[in-house]
């Protein structure tokens, strides 16, 4: 019997931990989100330092003027749109922030003005 215990409450601990991760549809949304914002973040930096390395090679000589500027030009415009799509990843988490808001307050409405509680003689 208390094999049995045992091993029930180790499969009970296992799918309450392993929830969040499994079974809720929000937690994967948050998580992807997340991965995807981390992801752009991670790219954007790449391309920072590979602007600082042709700047550096600019100045020993190692670029000609033309090939630095066309180089730093393309990286520019590509840690620009990494950028845009940043803020555009943050600007829809925020409006599921509002959304959720929005219906927080909708049902502390209904749970106000409910009649639950109240004597209906």
């Amino acid at each position: 019997m208390p094999i049995v215990l045992g091993t029930l409450l180790a499969i009970i601990s296992i799918a309450v931990i392993a929830y969040p991760f499994l079974g809720s549809q929000r937690y994967r949304l948050v998580s992807e989100s997340f991965v995807t914002r981390e992801k752009l973040r991670a790219e954007r930096l790449r391309i920072y330092r590979k602007i600082s390395d042709i700047e550096a090679d600019y100045e020993l000589g190692d670029l000609t003027e033309a090939d630095y500027q066309q180089q730093r030009d393309q990286l520019r415009i590509s840690a620009a749109e990494i950028l845009k799509q940043e803020s555009d990843s943050i600007t829809i988490d925020s409006r599921r922030d509002e959304d959720l808001e929005k219906e927080i307050s909708r049902l502390r409405e209904q749970t106000t003005h409910s009649p639950r509680g109240r004597d209906n003689l």
